[in-house]
């Protein structure tokens, strides 16, 4: 791991600086320098900002790699580098409220998806199936399949017979699945006439819709996403 030392050599040898030359820049003793690249002491504020100003770097490039440093409870004495330790400090903490505000809001998506997805609450699932037995004439009335015997005049049996052939001859059956409850009855024009609908159950059709199921799938995605992310959030939160 890194230490200032380190880095300070590092950076000077890139500059393809002796230990004088960069003394000499830097406005400090030679010995002093290499006092500092052992790690045997602290620059004091002023020769930190100077060696900064030599290296061309600021202070973000040269401490990025000493964020976790073991060196951190030494150079939290020079006032820049304390601040500086702060404000990542700060940014990190920003961060993982960040992520846990949205690990949170993840989760809470997610509950509330697979809430709908389960309860059913979000599409439609219950239908309603009506049957026309077939095309009513203009002049008969829209019943004229259920109470055709009761509109014959003449009540033989031989007259019976003849109606009813005649009706069930004219069995066009067509059903309407309908999403909304159109009552008992209804009746529905088309070109070759008009039809009468009539419920055949009071009791619902129930078709699950594949809707929620996708919500339930996305509610749970979503919790184990919001969860993990606090659980992994949890791990990074440990201040070194």
């Amino acid at each position: 791991m890194s230490t200032f030392g380190t880095q300070l050599k590092h950076y000077r040898s890139e500059l393809k600086l002796s230990q004088p030359e960069f003394a000499e820049q830097v406005g400090i003793e030679q010995s002093y320098l290499s006092k500092l690249e052992n790690d045997k002491s602290v620059p004091s504020n002023d020769t930190f900002r100077s060696i900064l100003m030599a290296l061309n770097l600021t202070i973000c490039d040269f401490m990025e790699p000493l964020k976790h440093s073991v060196d951190k409870a030494r150079l939290i004495n020079v006032p820049d580098i304390e601040a500086w330790y702060k404000q990542q400090s700060n940014k990190q903490f920003i961060k993982q409220r960040s992520l846990v505000y949205i690990a949170i809001l993840l989760s809470a998506l997610g509950c509330a998806m697979f809430y709908l997805g389960h309860q059913e609450k979000l599409f439609n699932t219950k239908f309603y199936e009506y049957k026309s037995y077939g095309v009513v004439k203009d002049n008969e009335p829209d019943g004229i399949f259920h109470d055709w015997r009761t509109l014959l005049v003449e009540q033989s049996s031989e007259k019976i017979d003849a109606k009813r052939r005649e009706m069930i001859s004219r069995h066009d059956f067509k059903f309407i699945i309908s999403a909304d409850y159109k009552g008992i009855s209804f009746v529905e024009s088309g070109e070759q006439g008009r039809r009468l609908y009539s419920l055949t159950s009071k009791t619902p059709i129930i078709k699950p819709h594949k809707g929620h199921v996708w919500l339930e799938f996305i509610g749970i995605l979503l919790f184990v996403v919001g969860a993990g992310l606090i659980t992994f959030e949890s791990k990074l939160t440990r201040q070194h």
